[in-house]
């Protein structure tokens, strides 16, 4: 076959693997699915949970609010209430949140992935598809309502899954 001066063939690319809905193949990929985490000896019901915790877990040169750490940890087995309780409390978290949240995303998904074999094996199966978290609610994690969000959640899974792949050599 031939191909014009300038031209480039490329592989077609593969269709995106979106996840969202409960009741949807990837659930397992959001922060809400009901995944439990050991994080510190501390056993956490969802990502959520570990994720709002994180502002307020002590850390390298800060002390930390603890008992807030604690009561996010432990207000119920729904995700939805420890976000709430995490917004809520949002004044009282590390200053440096904003900047520090992507790569505490990270952090908790490669340990929920770590820990939970299934979704592993789920999460490397999606290679080498774009990941994208189609929440019409959140335009920073997610795709939002417009379909123009950031997608944070899908990256963070992109280096997640790199990482298992780069460690399994492959």
């Amino acid at each position: 076959m031939l191909v014009p001066r300038g031209a480039q063939q490329q592989q077609a690319r593969p269709p995106p693997s979106y996840f969202y809905h409960p009741d949807a193949p990837g659930y397992g990929f959001t922060t809400f699915s009901p995944h439990k985490i050991l994080y510190r000896k501390q056993l956490y019901p969802t990502a959520e949970h570990l994720y709002q915790s994180m502002k307020f877990l002590p850390s390298k040169g800060r002390g930390g609010e603890p008992a807030l750490a604690e009561r996010i940890r432990t207000i119920s087995q729904h995700p939805a209430d420890a976000v709430l309780e995490g917004r809520q409390l949002n004044k009282q978290a590390r200053p440096d949140w904003k900047e520090m949240r992507t790569k505490w995303m990270d952090e908790i998904m490669y340990m929920k992935f770590a820990q939970h074999p299934n979704l592993r094996h789920e999460l490397i199966n999606t290679y080498p598809s774009e990941l994208i978290f189609a929440s019409p609610h959140d335009a920073f994690w997610g795709v939002g309502p417009e379909l123009q969000g950031r997608n944070e959640l899908g990256q963070s899974l992109g280096r997640v899954r790199t990482r298992i792949l780069r460690e399994m050599g492959r």
